[in-house]
């Protein structure tokens, strides 16, 4: 048969628990694969794998079992699911009784060993007691920690049983042959006498058991009992020719095959021979008994030892043994490279030529302490190397007695001249820590009595002030009396007691404060802004503050001057801008009048048309300029991002081109969100016309929805709480740094001039903010741009209610009345004029105050149409006084900029509209005849 191959991962040898070991995981070993295991593990199974002993080995302190397949039958059923699992898993039944012996090698280096040890285990489906001859020994790392416990076990159960069984049956023969009690109290001894001239042998009952012979009542021939010797046991056993001369051997040990089993014996015979006067042998008498069970055992014995040699020598440590008095009798290869001597050179007491004359009264004094009590040696004492250099070692040996009363030592010697070099390098450094501490408390002291920011030490809890130093006399006005024993509560700003009171919770998490803002009350009653880094440190608190009072009112009037030059930039832009537009709207004006004058009317209609696109042009920006400064006139509604993206699609593939390619990569969870549908869809434009101008030679846009559920701080300025993310992405040219902060400022643009107002991504800014979301740029010069825009989620969709059809224009019924209300004459007159055209009868006021009075009258109101921003009562204030006295009167805002009416559904009460300017002669003419139609129809 061939050999199975060699395996070509470790461990490199056959067998079924190897392949266990190559087999296991992090699911079935707690250590992983073995690839992971520590190298003093993978040498000991590479040592106990082969052997034909039966070794067993508890690794770490949950006691891994490793063992190879000389121990597997031992455990039964357990194997293999014990191997590589903690012992307490598998050998739980007796684990109050293996542990202890464990855990006195694990941790106190002790080396156990006992012959026919019981331990009471299930192996086989049922309790039964079973021996042992064990030896345990402690296994070490590098660094001399012990990390495992070896096993070297044998069986004896079988030995033991038959030895209980031979005692019984001993004890039953000597019931039964009182004349032989004493023989066989002795082990067993059958009498014999062999007559020489006649070769015939008369025994007792003993002797024929010895030999599984039946007992005979008379003499039996020698040829007989010859006949059961075994094979090559040709001397020890006497012959008719050694006993005719005298020669066979008296005491003597010898092999048989017994008559009755087959078995091999052992048998001891120690004999006489009587002989005649003239020296001829007459009689050989003597007496025999069975040793085989000693034979055993001292097999037994000399294979353990040669394992445990075996064992020493492949362990990195030096190994030896020692008689009672401490006469080395063997010692291990490690020993001999050490000390670079030969055997001969250390036996006996010849070793100690290589201990250091200074350490021997130490080790003299230790060994006769562990011979008196019989505990564990151990001492530190330097030996001198092969190399004459002297090494501190650590010795340590555990006492064995054996049954007969006598004592051996089994000890080990570990290198432990670096650890000694380390403790000295430790003690040098606590010296010098201490010293260092010293100066460095000496250090901190100066720096508490010098130092300018005030520190305070205060109890985590109550904030109640503990120490101070002398700078919050200086910063504060507060003695150091005065402040021990108050709270740091007593001395904040009203306004920010919570916020403090909160921070100081956070502390008590055992999370640092830093650049933590609060004011001080000065003990002149003025407050200081002090900036505030803290630390927990329980049950106290450490905390440094600095007065950064004048530095805040450095930076409020650096704001103050940046507010001023971006007004100035603002108004210088929106100047440029207006007079490029009121150039279109008066130019074409005046065109227009000349050409009258002249009589010629033909061709009026294109400069009318140039006047109305400069108009139009004038209130997108105007529209623009409300979305920055975050004061138009929202709608904010349930939007469906993804349906408005969608309705987009077709519409931004023809505005971006041919040349750049839109992916649209919607978010199918993503919620509704909270804003104004046709400001997010001019924001969405806007971002789109951007990314297609960064992209001049084409290139990828994405456009993408998300869902998101924010923390605090996640992404300032935003509170926690679900937004949806909508994200435009290009991978066009990118901004460098210097662009990039100022993206958001209005009329900034990097386009040619006549390309762009400056004012697109400034509204976009503004419609985030306004609609309490917000924007964030990421971009990088080559790498693109990501403008990605947060708005909060809604809770759920509201429908629009579908528009009623268009009736036909309805005209004014009879004695139908409206108020105007309107400060600036020329918007007055106009919507005076289409009043008219419709019919009604109009009345005016300029401001709020005037129209009080009317509206308190007892004049036919049907409608009150007003301007918001009137000086004195706004709008919505003279639209309140007016419901005092007509509660059903509708009401008709019309605004071109209000603070208050940002948000509609905020701003409008039932039975209100409200239109923006500029508006359209159309569209105020609609709005008004379908207000006045609804007045009429609601009563």
């Amino acid at each position: 048969m061939r050999a199975a191959p060699v395996p070509t991962h470790w461990p490199f040898v056959r067998g079924e628990s190897a392949a266990l070991a190559r087999a296991l995981d992090h699911d079935r070993c707690p250590l992983g694969p073995a690839a992971q295991w520590p190298q003093t593990l993978r040498m000991l199974i590479d040592m106990m794998l082969p052997s034909q002993a039966e070794i067993v080995l508890f690794w770490g302190e949950d006691y891994l079992a490793f063992y190879n397949d000389a121990y597997a039958p031992t455990i039964g059923n357990k194997h293999p699911a014990a191997f590589g699992r903690p012992g307490r898993e598998h050998w739980s039944e007796l684990w109050d009784d293996l542990q202890p012996l464990l855990d006195r090698v694990l941790h106190f280096g002790e080396t156990v060993a006992a012959q026919d040890r019981p331990f009471r285990i299930n192996r086989h489906g049922q309790m039964e007691e079973v021996f042992f001859d064990i030896s345990y020994s402690p296994v070490r790392e590098h660094d001399g920690r012990i990390c495992g416990v070896l096993c070297i076990v044998k069986e004896t159960t079988a030995r033991v049983n038959a030895t209980r069984r031979l005692a019984a049956s001993e004890a039953h023969l000597r019931e039964m042959e009182e004349q032989w009690r004493l023989a066989q109290a002795a082990g067993g001894v059958g009498v014999f006498v062999l007559d020489i001239p006649a070769d015939t042998i008369t025994a007792s009952p003993g002797f024929y058991r010895a030999f599984g012979l039946p007992a005979h009542a008379g003499p039996m021939p020698s040829s007989l009992l010859e006949s059961l010797k075994a094979p090559g046991e040709s001397t020890a056993m006497s012959s008719r020719r050694s006993r005719n001369d005298g020669s066979a051997p008296l005491d003597v040990e010898y092999r048989i095959r017994r008559a009755d089993d087959g078995q091999l014996r052992w048998i001891w015979r120690r004999a006489e021979i009587v002989r005649d006067s003239t020296g001829t042998p007459l009689l050989m008498r003597g007496v025999v008994q069975d040793v085989t069970v000693r034979h055993h055992a001292q097999a037994t014995l000399r294979e353990s030892e040669e394992r445990f040699r075996a064992l020493a020598q492949a362990v990195p440590n030096q190994v030896w043994t020692a008689g009672a008095d401490g006469a080395l009798d063997w010692v291990n290869q490690q020993v001999l490279d050490y000390t670079g001597q030969r055997p001969d050179a250390l036996l006996g007491h010849r070793w100690l030529a290589v201990l250091h004359p200074e350490d021997r009264a130490g080790m003299r004094a230790a060994w006769l302490q562990s011979a008196e009590t019989l505990l564990a040696y151990s001492t530190e004492m330097r030996l001198r190397r092969h190399d004459g250099s002297w090494r501190w070692q650590l010795v340590r040996a555990q006492p064995v007695q054996a049954s007969d009363g006598s004592m051996r030592w089994i000890g080990t010697t570990t290198d432990i001249e670096h650890q000694k070099a380390a403790q000295a390098q430790l003690q040098a450094l606590n010296s010098s820590l201490v010293q260092t501490v010293e100066e460095r408390t000496r250090d901190r002291d100066r720096l508490w009595q010098l130092s300018t920011d005030v520190m305070v030490i205060a109890d985590l809890k109550s904030g109640r002030i503990l120490h101070v130093n002398p700078a919050w006399q200086a910063v504060l006005g507060w003695t150091e009396q005065e402040l021990l024993g108050t709270s740091l509560m007593d001395y904040g700003h009203p306004d920010e007691l919570a916020q403090s009171q909160r921070e100081l919770e956070r502390l008590g998490t055992g999370l640092p404060t830093t650049r933590y803002e609060s004011r001080l009350r000065h003990r002149d009653g003025s407050y200081r802004t002090l900036s505030w880094t803290a630390v927990p440190d329980a049950p106290n608190l450490h905390a440094v503050g600095r007065d950064v009072t004048a530095l805040r009112e450095s930076e409020a009037r650096l704001r103050h001057s940046q507010k001023m030059e971006a007004v100035g930039q603002l108004t210088g832009g929106i100047a440029h801008d207006f007079n490029n537009m009121l150039q279109g709207i008066t130019g074409a004006i005046e065109v227009m009048r000349r050409r009258v004058a002249k009589g010629h009317t033909e061709g009026l209609d294109r400069f009318m048309d140039s006047a109305a696109q400069s108009a139009t042009r004038a209130a997108s920006l105007v529209q623009r300029l409300l979305a920055f400064s975050r004061r138009q006139s929202l709608d904010p509604r349930p939007i469906d991002v993804n349906r408005l993206v969608r309705s987009m699609e077709e519409m931004l593939r023809r505005t971006l081109g041919e040349h750049v390619r839109l992916a649209v990569e919607l978010d199918s969870e993503a919620c509704l969100a909270i804003g104004d549908e046709s400001q997010l869809e001019s924001a969405i434009l806007n971002l789109a016309i951007n990314a297609r101008d960064a992209m001049p030679s084409g290139g990828l846009l994405r456009l993408c929805s998300a869902n998101l559920q924010l923390g605090d701080g996640d992404v300032e300025p935003l509170r926690s709480g679900k937004y949806v993310r909508i994200t435009v992405a290009d991978t066009g040219s990118g901004m460098p740094d210097d662009v990039l902060a100022k993206a958001f400022d209005p009329f900034f643009t990097t386009k040619p001039i006549g390309q762009g107002t400056g004012l697109g991504l400034s509204m976009v800014y503004g419609f985030a903010q306004q609609s309490g979301g917000h924007v964030r740029i990421d971009s990088k010069p080559g790498d693109g741009t990501s403008v990605a825009l947060y708005l909060p989620c809604a809770e759920a969709l509201v429908h629009d209610e579908p528009a009623p059809p268009q009736a036909a224009a309805p005209v004014a019924g009879d004695g139908e009345v409206v108020l105007l209300v309107e400060d600036d004459p020329g918007v007055r007159l106009l919507v005076r004029e289409v009043l008219t055209e419709l019919g009604y009868r109009t009345l005016e006021a300029p401001d709020g105050s005037s129209a009080v009075p009317i509206l308190q009258s007892a004049e036919r109101i049907d409608l009150l149409v007003s301007d918001v921003g009137l000086p004195g009562l706004n709008g919505r204030q003279l639209a309140e006084i007016a419901r005092q006295s007509r509660p059903g009167l509708r009401v008709l805002f019309m605004t071109g900029y209000a603070a208050r009416a940002a948000i509609r559904s905020e701003f409008l009460a039932p039975g209100m509209d409200m239109i923006a300017k500029p508006f359209a002669v159309d569209e105020l003419a609609e709005r008004i005849r379908r207000m006045v139609a609804g007045r009429a129809v609601g009563g």
